[in-house]
């Protein structure tokens, strides 16, 4: 029998969004702490709980103590995109993985964003170990995300009749089943049992076709 292709998206699904966005707001805060003096942890604090105008949010406080900043807003939005991100995947996600791969299943990447930003997170998470170069395909690169068909057509050009079944395994109801679901594959939600996602996970709010055919509450639930 033929193997099948296991899609997966990155964000929320592998790893958790939240951990990158704490490691970027740790990195400005010791940046900023270390040019000033200022509480690293206190800063860290209010980049985080004012995200996305974190770095605004910590400028504006630096300068009502008569702090002198050497760092404009771009400059550590630069910092910020450019850091090493301190992430690790998820719970039972390597252990999947390592099954997966081991049974002889094509495995693929298809997520939305820059390279930058999501070769910086594939090389932390040590994503290589399961997925090819050809195997990995970011918006940023392909030209076109998941609100488009272009990703999961390329990965079925990619893979062609050398697999048997497609599964698509993300989060976001806004475009991680539309297109799977119109083109047959099995669609698979994992299901955001501690409630930190950065888009919730509110399926009665969406059309049937936005749905995945499958929810899981975790990778063990996945080909056990």
């Amino acid at each position: 029998m033929l193997p099948s292709l296991v899609a997966f998206d990155l964000d929320d699904t592998l790893y958790k969004e939240r951990d990158f966005l704490r490691s970027g707001h740790r990195v400005l805060a010791r940046t900023l702490a270390d040019a000033t003096g200022a509480n690293a942890e206190e800063l860290f604090t209010l980049i985080s709980d004012n995200h996305p105008r974190g770095i605004e949010a910590a400028l504006a406080m630096l300068a009502a103590k008569g702090l002198d900043i050497p760092f404009t807003v771009d400059a550590l939005v630069e910092i910020y995109r450019n850091h090493t991100p301190d992430i690790q995947l998820s719970d039972g996600a390597e252990a999947l993985l390592t099954r997966l791969k081991g049974a002889g299943h094509r495995l693929a990447l298809i997520t939305d964003g820059s390279p930058r930003h999501q070769r910086g997170k594939i090389a932390a998470l040590g994503l290589d170990r399961f997925f090819d170069p050809d195997t990995i395909f970011i918006s940023g690169e392909t030209g076109g995300d998941k609100h488009t068909p272009l990703p999961f057509r390329l990965a079925e050009e990619r893979f062609g009749a050398s697999v048997s079944r497609m599964y698509y395994v993300g989060d976001n109801l806004a475009k991680d089943f539309v297109h799977p679901n119109l083109r047959g594959w099995t669609s698979v939600m994992l299901l955001d049992t501690a409630g930190v996602n950065v888009f919730p996970q509110h399926i009665g709010a969406w059309p049937a076709v936005h749905r995945p055919r499958v929810i899981v509450s975790g990778f063990d639930c996945l080909w056990p």
